[in-house]
């Protein structure tokens, strides 16, 4: 009985050792804990939302599989990137990491994070010390980190060659995700015992990437008039970028920055991404107004900058000119400039109402006073252009080029009165009346009187002054050497691709 009773005590005295040793390694139940966000899994660590450029796989295989010891590992998560951020090679990576890196395309790592539970580096007596060896795309990252019972939020560098991307999806349609895997070898260091388990609760991975970059085009003109010079130089680089944007071309500035976000949410989604660049042409760059004021949704689609060349933001006298002339029969003008281009027919036959009516200096200054400035959070950019290149005064055929059809005898002169007109005409007024005709009779006529001459000489492109390229809430980066067409060239689609970089390190 003594016996019996010394036992009983010594097991007492004893237990919590007894006990102490039976849990040094773990019992493979995960703790609940309550439940106070709102994603899948028991960690204490909410994902984030995802971006265009930061990804998250919440649930699916190799994710909240309670604590699992190494027979039912390793763990294999699969991780989606839905951005295309350049051109890929057919296993997803990309085709020139390190010059898109090297210009400022993308960031050179990614960044990925996981909360793991129960990761028991400290060991126990008796034990070895639990390793849990990760791998992203069957590159080794390391081991986790945590400790007993408690979850750890852990993070990895990784360089951007090991992620694998999607390529680009078609208009309306996003891109196929690229599936990228993470593997966890559990307790590494047991065998062949199994000492330790654990969980994990979510993955994340992000980086940085430019935005994608659209190309909007003018009055009469559709994306074929970005060919050669932009198209060949965004073509040249591994930018997401697009000119497929045709737009109604003589529509009104409103009607087209509806058309315009319709075309550009498509687009983007096509790229999976939900920032992007304009660069609009003349009157491009209205109607890019128009959809930042009137349709824009930063939540389908944020314009992080938008680059406007030549666009009549205070109208152009030529459209002042063109309307007037075609509301008339045998419309004059005492400014023999004004009537030389009437005489002559340069103010052309192609632009048509009601894009033609929108450009003038009244309907623009209606615009401005309704959208004086843009929606927070967008850049807006300017450029102007002369096309007087050797500042003579007068222009030359070649200084015409692309804007006046190249007519021996006939572009030189048309260009010089193109010139001085947009140059020193203020505003015109229109008189409507009778007079005599020339022949004989009387006549309807319209007297295109100019109602004021510019206090100073308005350098222009021949169909925009430098003023008027200057929107009201704009900044103005510089008046090209160049004319309304020419100035879309190379080294401008350059410059504008550097800024960008500039303002949005790999944005």
């Amino acid at each position: 009985m003594k016996k019996e009773l010394y036992g009983f005590i010594v097991s007492i005295l004893f237990l919590p050792t007894i006990l102490m040793a039976q849990d040094r390694r773990d019992s493979g139940r995960l703790p609940v804990a309550p439940n106070t966000h709102s994603h899948a899994g028991s960690s204490p660590f909410s994902p984030p939302d995802e971006e265009d450029t930061l990804f998250v796989m919440d649930r699916g295989t190799g994710l909240d599989t309670g604590c699992t010891f190494r027979s039912g590992g390793p763990l294999r998560i699969r991780l989606l990137v839905k951005r295309f951020v350049g051109d890929v090679n057919a296993d997803g990576a990309l085709r020139d990491p390190g010059g898109m890196v090297a210009r400022g395309y993308i960031s050179p790592k990614a960044h990925l994070r996981l909360p793991a539970y129960d990761i028991d580096v400290a060991g126990a007596p008796g034990y070895p010390p639990e390793v849990d060896r990760i791998f992203f795309n069957g590159h080794d990252l390391g081991t986790l980190s945590g400790g007993n019972n408690i979850w750890k939020l852990n993070s990895f560098d990784l360089p951007i060659e090991w992620v694998k991307f999607p390529s680009r999806g078609s208009a309306g349609s996003p891109p196929t995700p690229a599936v990228n895997e993470i593997q966890i070898n559990i307790d590494e260091a047991s065998a062949p015992d199994q000492n330790w388990c654990m969980s994990v609760d979510w993955v994340q991975v992000d980086f940085k990437a430019i935005a994608p970059v659209f190309l909007v085009h003018g009055t009469n003109a559709d994306s074929d008039t970005w060919d050669p010079n932009f198209t060949a130089f965004f073509g040249s680089t591994p930018v997401p970028w697009s000119n497929d944007i045709n737009l109604t071309r003589n529509g009104t500035i409103l009607g087209n920055g509806t058309l315009l976000a319709n075309r550009l949410h498509a687009l983007a989604l096509s790229f999976g991404a939900k920032k992007g660049h304009i660069i609009a042409h003349s009157k491009g760059g209205l109607d890019t107004r128009a959809y930042l004021n009137n349709n824009y949704d930063p939540d389908k689609l944020k314009i992080l900058s938008a680059y406007t060349l030549s666009s009549p933001h205070r109208g152009t006298i030529l459209s002042d000119i063109i309307v007037a002339k075609r509301a008339s029969t045998n419309p004059e003008s005492p400014n023999s400039d004004i009537q030389y281009l009437i005489d002559n027919d340069w103010t052309w036959f192609t632009p048509q109402q009601p894009a033609i009516g929108d450009q003038t200096t009244v309907a623009m200054a209606a615009f401005n006073a309704r959208f004086p400035s843009l929606p927070g959070g967008v850049r807006l950019y300017n450029y102007g252009a002369d096309a007087d290149l050797n500042d003579d005064g007068t222009i030359s055929g070649d200084e015409a080029s692309g804007v006046i059809p190249n007519i021996p005898f006939v572009a030189a002169p048309a260009g010089t009165v193109l010139y001085r007109v947009l140059g020193n005409v203020a505003s015109i007024t229109v008189v409507r009346g009778t007079r005599p005709g020339r022949l004989w009779g009387t006549n309807s006529f319209t007297s295109i009187d100019v109602a004021a001459a510019n206090p100073a000489f308005h350098q222009n492109d021949l169909v925009v002054s430098v003023p008027s390229s200057r929107a009201p809430s704009g900044t103005f980066l510089g008046q090209l050497d160049a004319n309304h067409g020419s100035m879309k060239s190379q080294a401008l689609a350059q410059t504008i691709l550097q800024r960008i970089v500039s303002d949005f390190p790999n944005r």
